[in-house]
């Protein structure tokens, strides 16, 4: 059980959010449900309706394209039949006076040709340069196999249009904004960093050239979201799919990982986003590779708070609710992301606004919190 009884005020605190009014600062983390490739009203529905009293609800990751994935029945945003899904979704939360933001997904090299769905397109598993990311286990993939080397994209351009298309179905099913999944090793966030990025024209080398996929990506969705109406979901930390910059020597470095997000945020602070999401480092979600931990340690929210100057910073990752409270009053943050005690706890807000947080139930890992 947990043991927050305070007021919090700051977290009950209502927040300006692109011309929109979050009623508080508690934002749902976005969390695959694998319950099917549309959503359903009599599952997907009920679902987010019960937590629309958050001050924002990111959806689950919403596939761009049919991607052969981990999980067989993520849903997508990329053809009609979704729209009709996710409108019942939107307008569901909005009935309760929520607010929901449709999380814009695409895996890269972290697919596998041995799902089904990879072997009904008939596509190679793509990403920026050939190389695989190591670890990971498909266990709908007979054997349990790990990632494959992916095939290097010819015209990224492609991909970058493929998000213009969902974010177009977001807006017509009635999403208040989109979120770009720039984390946990999923595409953007491998042409971002450089060791999974070892192109060698205008789409990789520098940081400025190995940021170009993830801002292109950020002006297409702009065609039908205004940028206020834009998020973005940054693990600076790595370690979840062999991710995390790496120094001359090969290994997890916090100065590594400050030379690439440093300059992307501040060009991020440039465009007048909704919000920048960055996860704090988490023991749950490092690796261990060849025998030493994949990510770093290091407290990346108090690193790039200075530098997004004009941008709000949701904080993800393991807050408790007095922990959030705190932060949010020194402006360490301007909202926190809340995970998995709101899959506990539909009504983690209400049981926050009538003293009752400590009757929260929160999974415990060992000693960690799990977010």
């Amino acid at each position: 059980m947990a043991s927050d009884t305070g007021k919090f005020e700051h977290l009950l605190k209502p927040l300006d959010l692109g011309g929109l009014r979050m009623k508080n600062r508690v934002v749902m983390v976005s969390l695959t449900r694998n319950r099917d490739n549309v959503p359903r009203e009599n599952l997907h529905v009920p679902y987010y309706r019960e937590r629309a009293g958050t001050g924002l609800i990111l959806s689950e990751a919403a596939l761009i394209c049919p991607q052969g994935v981990e999980w067989t029945f993520m849903p997508g945003i990329y053809s009609d039949e979704h729209i009709e899904g996710w409108e019942k979704v939107t307008t569901a939360v909005h009935q309760e006076g929520g607010l929901i933001f449709c999380q814009l997904h695409h895996v890269g090299r972290v697919a596998h040709p041995g799902t089904r769905v990879q072997r009904e397109i008939a596509k190679p598993v793509p990403g920026p340069s050939a190389v695989a990311a190591r670890g990971g286990k498909f266990r709908n993939v007979p054997g349990g196999p790990g990632y494959v080397q992916p095939t290097p994209i010819e015209n990224p351009w492609e991909i970058v249009d493929l998000y213009g298309n969902a974010a177009r179905l977001a807006r017509e099913a009635g999403f208040d904004g989109v979120e770009l999944h720039n984390a946990n090793g999923y595409l953007p966030m491998q042409f971002l960093e450089s060791h999974s990025n070892r192109r060698t024209d205008e789409w990789g080398g520098s940081i400025e050239k190995r940021m170009r996929f993830s801002l292109a990506v950020l002006a297409r969705v702009n065609e039908y979201f205004p940028y206020h109406r834009i998020g973005i979901k940054l693990a600076p930390c790595g370690g979840y799919n062999d991710m995390g910059e790496m120094d001359a020597q090969g290994r997890p470095s916090a100065d590594a990982a400050k030379a690439t997000y440093g300059p992307f945020c501040e060009k991020l602070d440039t465009l007048g986003l909704a919000y920048v999401q960055v996860m704090r480092w988490w023991k749950a979600y490092d690796l261990m590779i060849d025998g030493m931990s994949r990510g770093v340690e290091w407290d990346a929210i108090s690193y790039l708070r200075p530098i997004l100057k004009n941008t709000l910073l949701f904080g993800n990752t393991g807050f408790t609710p007095a922990e959030a409270d705190e932060w949010i009053k020194v402006g360490r943050v301007d909202a926190v992301v809340i995970g998995r005690p709101l899959l506990y706890n539909p009504d983690y807000v209400e049981k926050i606004q009538a003293g009752q947080a400590h009757l929260l139930y929160e999974e415990q890992a060992g000693d960690e919190y799990w977010w």
